[in-house]
């Protein structure tokens, strides 16, 4: 392994090298070992790594993450490695999973990588650009995220050596359902050292066109909190995008916790500071911000060539259950090889735990090399 020098992070986020050694995507800039997080994960090791990755513009920009294996010694071919997609957790760079306790703060989460170290696979987890390291988290924003994710399945095979094999998947949930779904499509086109196997995508967000009616007809503090995050993700990659103005002076009182709080702080806020509206904006802007959404968020507008499992409750609130029906409609007319499967009666967090005998079936099929099921 090879690394420009100690890693240096604390619980505000990761020291990056300034001005930042060019080098191409995936190599490793820092890396430690920690005992953090690995007794909750079920691993055997843990560590904390500096990237290289792009951003949407080309530039070199770093990435943070974690690495975790499982417990044991790997197989003689390594560990097969799973690119984990968190979801949200936040905009503030202490929200990073590879900073904060249980993967930002998530038990969802947590079983989601534990399950995965359970199969016995290496498990990757991108913070994602802006997030644990400077800038604006690209939040939603599938192309940018989907190249972190890319990316650090490179640098987990640097710092892994053979300890990994050559096959990998992506697996995600909500915001990281979105974001593994932005994965596939763009695996076949961004090199890793390892076969994609496939995605699983528990949850995806999408339809996010929609997200600006839904927010404010519903008044529901999570929704509101995710568009929020979301205009912050647009600015990120648009600077056309003036976030203070977009929103009411009511709303405006918010906006602090995206730069200081989680995603616990700011529904909490909203919750019990209720805003009846969210946007001070006129149709055609908010029309403007809802293509701008669709256009950079919606992961159903290029096909896939590896297969996809897609998993959603009946009673979720946060996804709802008739937008990832649209979605994989959008994505089977796209010509993707997509096995859905639905829950009666689970809600969004539950989802994880409910599929979680889906997931480990799909992953082993893959890696036996089954013909993929698919329900289109």
């Amino acid at each position: 392994m090879g690394t420009d020098g100690p890693l240096r992070v604390t619980r505000a986020g990761y020291e990056v090298p300034a001005p930042l050694p060019r080098a191409s995507r995936g190599t490793l800039i820092a890396a430690r070992e920690t005992d953090a997080q690995a007794h909750e994960l079920g691993a055997g090791r843990v560590w904390q790594m500096l990237y290289h990755s792009t951003d949407l513009s080309g530039h070199d920009i770093a990435v943070s993450g974690l690495v975790l294996v499982p417990k044991g010694t790997p197989p003689a071919h390594g560990w097969p490695v799973a690119a984990w997609a968190h979801g949200t957790t936040g905009l503030a760079d202490r929200c990073a999973p590879s900073i904060a306790t249980d993967l930002g703060h998530d038990s969802s989460a947590v079983r989601e990588v534990r399950a995965l170290l359970a199969q016995h696979l290496a498990v990757v987890a991108s913070d994602y650009p802006g997030l644990g390291t400077p800038g604006v988290h690209t939040y939603l924003i599938g192309r940018a995220d989907a190249r972190a994710v890319i990316d650090s399945v490179t640098a987990a095979h640097s710092l892994l050596g053979k300890r990994a094999s050559g096959a990998w998947f992506t697996v995600g949930h909500s915001e990281g359902g979105q974001t593994a779904l932005f994965v596939a499509q763009a695996a076949g086109r961004r090199p890793s050292p390892s076969a994609f196997l496939g995605t699983v995508a528990l949850a995806p967000a999408s339809t996010l066109n929609a997200l600006i009616p839904l927010a404010e007809v519903t008044k529901d503090p999570v929704e509101q909190s995710y568009l929020i995050y979301a205009l912050e993700g647009l600015h990120a990659v648009d600077a056309g995008v003036k976030i203070e103005p977009l929103f009411t002076p009511q709303a405006r009182a918010v906006l602090l916790d995206t730069t200081n709080g989680c995603i616990d702080d700011i529904v909490h806020d909203l919750t019990i500071r209720p805003v009846d509206q969210l946007l001070h904006a006129d149709a055609a802007t908010e029309d403007r911000l809802s293509t701008a959404l669709a256009r950079y968020d919606n992961p159903d507008q290029v096909s896939a060539p590896a297969p996809i499992l897609i998993t959603q409750g009946t009673a979720d609130r946060d996804v709802p259950e008739g937008a990832t029906q649209g979605l994989v409609a959008r994505l089977c007319a796209l010509g993707d090889r997509v096995e859905y499967r639905v829950y009666r009666g689970l809600d969004h967090n539950n989802l994880v735990a409910g599929s979680e005998g889906a997931l480990t079936e799909w992953i082993k099929g893959r890696l036996a090399h089954d013909p993929a099921p698919t329900s289109c």
